[in-house]
């Protein structure tokens, strides 16, 4: 799934599928549910077919996933069967992703990611959790990857904002901003 169309699909089955598992008290059931069974999709090409194959029939679908998935619960078994009777079984990996954001959000958690140029001390990871919970205003799951070409700073990303106080960032604003003035500096010349 990539499209905008199909994210709204996603969107609106995971909303559909979080609101019930709410409404039953399963919310974290279900999420753990859904990333088991995105596990067992990644880990077995035979599962991964059979849910992603029109040419095999949904009731032989639901026989097959039913048997394999059988450790689920009620709720999530019932969410898969709709998926493959709607043919919508490729949606999975999206609609997970979104059933995250919903109990996140319900949760009040914020999942930030921040890229930086060199691991950081458990101290500068506790600073930098703080600052970060002070400036979203709600508990925050961080997560710290390390890549070199950051050269210094860091950048952080919360949902679609992103700030970016890196080295990199600032070399490559001050590098457009030259030639914007140097564009500007040939066309009044001409």
């Amino acid at each position: 799934m990539t499209g905008l169309g199909e994210s709204r699909v996603a969107r609106r089955y995971a909303g559909a599928l979080f609101a019930t598992a709410q409404r039953l008290g399963k919310v974290a059931v279900v999420e753990e549910d859904l990333q088991a069974l995105l596990d067992a999709r990644r880990e077995s090409l035979a599962l991964r077919e059979v849910l992603e194959s029109p040419l095999i029939p949904a009731d032989r679908k639901r026989e097959m996933v039913g048997r394999a998935l059988a450790k689920l619960d009620e709720l999530t078994r019932a969410f898969v069967d709709l998926l493959i009777s709607k043919r919508r079984a490729d949606a999975l990996p999206a609609i997970r992703e979104e059933y995250r954001r919903f109990a996140d959000e319900a949760a009040g958690i914020a999942r930030v990611h921040v890229t930086v140029p060199a691991p950081i001390t458990d101290a500068e990871r506790a600073q930098l959790d703080a600052a970060l919970e002070a400036r979203c205003g709600c508990k925050v799951e961080l997560q710290v990857r390390v890549e070199p070409a950051v050269l210094g700073g860091m950048i952080v990303r919360v949902g679609d904002t992103v700030w970016d106080g890196s080295v990199r960032g600032a070399l490559e604003a001050m590098k457009e901003e030259m030639l914007a003035e140097s564009a500007v500096a040939v066309a009044e010349a001409a």
